[in-house]
């Protein structure tokens, strides 16, 4: 599993040489990577799959493909966030795959610079309606109504922990451009996130949920094919 994971984190920094679209925080951008980041922790866990990520990040960084700083501190947060709420929804204890996003929105919302509201809408309804789908369709697995590699379960997995990814980068990177650094002044962030971002991170993560989705079930469809035609598979 290490070594399969080494040549995944190869991977994984090649792809963080391919830009999708502009980092709406900082500087850079969101690469392919992310496309892969949640299949990460679905094929190796949390930790294996965490480590995978992680070294793929670093070597961005090494590589100069990946900012230094904030950029890459919020990135390597929302990656490490992927990683561990997929990783941990397709291990054995995948309820507590809902510890982690529900704690990031906790978070968030007690956050004094965060923004709560842009008009009527709270600014983590995408965030909210993924726990809830992660939260259904965990239910409908355990009670066998689905398995773990059909299509909802692992877009639900999908869509829910690069959701979760997205606000842990969020809050590191308020934290550090904000109080750290002092890039925004606490009004010129709240501008930043109400006007821009808020209108364009649903449309980021849908499409990388969307992508992450179409890649990741055909891997696990035939890595458990593969599984079940191995004579020495228990």
């Amino acid at each position: 599993m290490v070594a399969s994971a080494s040549l995944f984190a190869a991977l994984y920094a090649v792809l963080g040489a391919i830009p999708v679209s502009r980092l709406l925080l900082g500087s850079g951008f969101l690469t392919a990577s992310n496309i892969i980041t949640p299949l990460s922790g679905m094929l190796f866990g949390p930790i294996v799959g965490g480590g995978a990520a992680l070294i793929g990040d670093l070597i961005d960084v090494y590589a100069g493909q990946l900012s230094t700083g904030a950029t890459a501190l919020s990135v390597i947060a929302a990656d490490l966030a992927v990683v561990a709420t997929a990783g941990l929804a397709f291990s054995k204890w995948r309820r507590l795959a809902l510890f982690i996003p529900l704690a990031a929105l906790v978070i968030y919302t007690v956050d004094p610079i965060s923004v709560l509201f842009v008009g009527l809408v709270p600014f983590t309804w995408l965030h909210i309606l993924s726990f809830v789908t992660l939260a259904v369709t965990l239910v409908l697995e355990g009670r066998g109504i689905i398995d773990r590699i059909s299509p909802i379960f692992v877009s639900a997995v999908t869509f829910a922990s690069l959701m979760c990814g997205h606000l842990v980068g969020t809050i590191v990177g308020q934290d550090l451009l904000v109080r750290v650094y002092g890039v925004y002044t606490p009004a010129a962030w709240d501008s930043l996130m109400a006007n821009f971002v808020f209108a364009a991170y649903p449309i980021e993560r849908v499409f990388f949920s969307v992508a992450g989705s179409i890649v990741a079930i055909p891997v696990l469809r035939s890595i458990s094919g593969a599984r079940r035609a191995s004579p020495t598979a228990s």
